[in-house]
């Protein structure tokens, strides 16, 4: 049991290594049959001639490589954390994602330029049944490919896989084209494979530039899923004494490999040592739980405060009124003599522009009661 928590605690869980073994037997299988169909494709297309079968054939080699790639991430990623790496290495699967998506970016750039001259200079082509056999081979395998990588990638959320998956897909609909281009070609004698080829290598290169932009964005910093902040939230209301939650950041090194700050909403009126209790039990059930690192600042609120509570239904309202996708948090307010401040944090998108004064004159001039009220407001940026 005590190896089990030592083994969560460092985010090197039985769940990681269940993750890494079902990529590296994907990557085994995809870099074997790439590499088969690379060579079949490599010896036909030198018997026929076509650009467009050896450039089929190239990627095919180049997604060995990508397998192979794939292989060598998840294998990085299932190093534990450093003292230079604190956080793990979780985020190597982005990067080996990205290293895929160039690969396909350069072979489809690479066999553009080889398609043109076949446009300027077409060659005469020896298209017999063993062609037309190789290609059907070859979609026939592609399809076991896509649906390894598909039930792969969703079995462990590797968007590696997921971006080996659409490069299967790609594959499928190229030889497909090339396939069919052949027929016709062997029909009405006309010669349209540099053409067919470039229409693949553009197709490759769209979709390569596609992946390189899922595979980035997540080592830039992308908002969090729905489903992952709602179960976050939910998780940490279920316990007793939690009032309300704000300030939800969730910092992700990695899939499921994420580390969490909060704010937690609780009574005042209850004591420090209470209230310790409460937040140190749900750090540790989420650690335990969950394999999430989460670190919750206790804010306490007053309860029961009719004064306060009426001032917070106006603001609400008046909000409502201005933007619904404006909210706020943390009110608190301090009476003097002639003049009540009314303090708190309002979460502002990024693309809205409201600014704190703004706020402040508009709830001035919305906001109506028998005595004296001055807004004090913080903008928060929602993260989540």
């Amino acid at each position: 049991m005590m190896q089990m928590q030592t083994e969560k605690s460092s985010g090197y869980s039985v769940e990681s290594q269940l993750r890494t073994r079902y990529a590296k037997r994907a990557g085994a299988f995809g870099i074997v049959s790439n590499l088969l169909l690379g060579i079949l494709k490599i010896v036909i297309g030198l018997l026929t001639g076509s650009i467009g079968i050896v450039a089929d054939a190239a990627n095919n080699i180049s997604d060995c490589a990508s397998s192979a790639l794939t292989i060598l991430g998840f294998t990085l990623v299932e190093k534990k954390p450093d003292r230079e790496h604190p956080y793990g290495h979780a985020r190597y699967e982005y990067l080996f994602g990205f290293t895929i998506g160039i690969v396909m970016l350069l072979t489809g750039v690479v066999f553009a330029k080889e398609s043109i001259a076949k446009i300027i200079d077409p060659q005469e082509l020896s298209i017999t049944a063993v062609t037309f056999i190789t290609l059907v081979l070859a979609i026939a395998v592609k399809v076991v490919q896509m649906i390894v990588y598909v039930r792969c990638g969703k079995a462990i959320d590797s968007p590696a896989l997921k971006a080996s998956a659409e490069d299967s897909r790609n594959d499928i609909i190229t030889t497909a084209g090339i396939l069919v281009a052949m027929i016709v070609m062997a029909i009405s004698g006309i010669n349209i494979d540099g053409l067919v080829g470039l229409v693949v290598s553009v197709f490759v290169v769209i979709s390569s530039i596609r992946t390189i932009k899922e595979q980035v964005a997540p080592l830039i910093g992308i908002k969090p899923t729905h489903e992952r902040v709602k179960m976050i939230s939910d998780k940490i209301m279920s316990y007793p004494g939690v009032l309300g939650i704000h300030d939800l950041v969730l910092h992700n090194y990695g899939v499921h490999n994420d580390f969490v700050t909060v704010h937690v909403e609780v009574d005042e009126s209850q004591s420090i040592v209470e209230i310790h209790d409460i937040v140190d039990k749900i750090e540790m059930d989420f650690k335990d739980e969950l394999g999430i690192s989460i670190t919750i600042h206790m804010d306490p609120v007053q309860v029961g405060n009719e004064k306060l509570d009426a001032i917070k239904a106006k603001i609400a309202a008046a909000l409502e009124k201005l933007d619904r996708e404006v909210s706020f948090h943390d009110v608190r307010m301090v009476d003097g003599k002639d003049l009540t401040k009314v303090i708190f944090d309002c979460v502002v998108p990024p693309e809205k522009h409201y600014s704190a004064e703004q706020i402040a004159c508009y709830l001035k001039q919305e906001v109506k009661c028998d005595f004296n009220l001055d807004f004090v407001v913080e903008i928060d940026i929602p993260f989540c």
